[in-house]
C-alpha cells in the first residue's frame, strides 16, 4: 500500500470519477484504475462501486476514508516536521476543517478565525457550515477535524464530545416592535405564552436545535407560532429583528452586542428558559494535531472570556 495509491483514492471521493480524479493529479485515467485495483488488492476490500455517474464508496470504502485521511495527515505533518518549528505556532503548517452550525459560525468564529490567524498566520482554515448530521458523517470519514455545534449534550457512537459553555437561549425583539403590540418591555411580570405568540416572529427552521425545543414547550400548552421568516441563518434573524420585522429567539450571544446597545430588547416569558450547550466534538480515533491543539486553547479561552462579559 503506497502513499499515492492513498492519494488517488481520496482525490476520487473528492472528484466524484475516476476521470476528474486522473485530471486532477494529473495521471491517465488507466493509471487511476491500476492504482485503486492495486489498493484493494492490497487491503482484499472492494473499495468503490462503479456506477454510470461516477465511482460510490462501498461500505469498506467509507471505513477505509478516514484512515486514508489520517495518514496523509501524518505524511504532510511529517514533511512538515523537518521545514519548521512544531513547538513555534507561527511555523505551524497545513489545514485545519472546522464544521460548524450557522449560529456559532457568524457569531463566534470570525473573531476567533482573526486570532487563530495571528498566532498560526501558515494554517490555512477552512469552514463548513451545514446540517448537523452532515457534520457529523464528516468526521466521521476524516474530512472535517472538528465541530463545533450547539444543542442539548450529544453522545454519538465513536464520537468524543466536550461540553465547553452553557448557552441560554432568549426571546428579543426591538422596542418599537413591541411598543406597536402593546407589549412593555420593562414590566416586572413576564409575559405570558398565550401573549407571547400572538407577537409577529423569525425563526430558525422548523425542527432545528432550539426552535426544536421552543415548538415543544408551546405545543404542551397547545399554543404555536407561525414566523413570518425561517431562516437557518442567526445574523439574518438578528437583523430583522432589529428591523421591526419580528421579534426572535436566538442563543443569547448571537444577539448580545444589539441588546447591550438596546437596538434589541430581552422579553421575559412565563415558559421554561431553553438552555443549550456549545459543544466540540471530533472522532474518538483523531490524533490531535498541533493546529488543532492550538485552536482548542484559543477556543476555550474565547468562550471563558465570553461567558464573563
Amino acid at each position: 500500500m503506497e502513499l499515492r495509491e492513498i492519494e488517488t483514492f481520496l482525490a476520487i471521493i473528492d472528484c466524484g470519477t475516476f476521470s476528474k480524479a486522473a485530471e486532477k493529479l494529473g495521471y491517465s485515467q488507466s493509471a487511476v484504475t491500476t492504482q485503486v485495483k492495486q489498493l484493494e488488492h492490497d487491503l482484499g476490500a472492494r473499495l468503490f462501486d462503479r456506477v454510470p455517474r461516477g465511482a460510490v464508496l462501498t461500505d469498506q470504502g467509507r471505513a477505509f476514508a478516514f484512515h486514508a485521511q489520517e495518514l496523509m495527515g501524518a505524511a504532510r505533518a511529517a514533511r512538515a516536521s523537518v521545514a519548521a518549528d512544531p513547538l513555534d505556532p507561527h511555523d505551524m503548517t497545513g489545514t485545519l476543517r472546522i464544521g460548524a452550525v450557522e449560529s456559532i459560525a457568524t457569531a463566534i468564529l470570525p473573531d476567533l478565525l482573526i486570532r487563530y490567524h495571528e498566532v498560526c498566520p501558515r494554517v490555512q482554515a477552512v469552514v463548513v457550515s451545514a446540517p448537523r448530521d452532515l457534520m457529523v458523517e464528516g468526521l466521521r470519514n476524516n474530512t472535517l477535524d472538528l465541530l463545533l455545534t450547539m444543542e442539548r449534550h450529544l453522545h454519538l457512537p465513536g464520537l468524543v464530545t466536550h461540553a465547553l459553555r452553557p448557552e441560554p437561549v432568549v426571546f428579543a425583539a426591538a422596542p418599537q416592535l413591541l411598543a406597536a403590540c402593546d407589549v412593555a418591555a420593562d414590566a416586572g411580570d413576564p409575559l405570558g405564552a398565550e401573549q407571547l405568540v400572538q407577537l409577529p416572529f423569525v425563526l430558525t427552521e422548523h425542527g432545528e436545535s432550539y426552535r426544536l425545543e421552543l415548538d415543544r414547550a408551546l405545543d404542551a400548552l397547545d399554543l404555536r407560532i407561525d414566523p413570518l421568516v425561517e431562516a437557518g441563518n442567526t445574523e439574518t434573524l438578528v437583523h430583522l429583528a432589529e428591523a421591526g420585522v419580528g421579534a426572535t429567539f436566538v442563543p443569547r450571544f448571537s444577539a448580545r452586542r444589539r441588546l447591550d446597545a438596546g437596538a434589541l430588547v430581552a422579553i421575559q416569558t412565563d415558559l421554561q428558559p431553553v438552555r443549550m450547550e456549545t459543544q466540540l466534538i471530533h472522532h474518538k480515533q483523531k490524533w490531535i494535531t498541533a493546529p488543532m491543539a492550538r485552536f482548542i486553547e484559543l477556543l476555550e479561552t474565547e468562550l471563558e472570556a465570553g461567558a464573563e462579559a
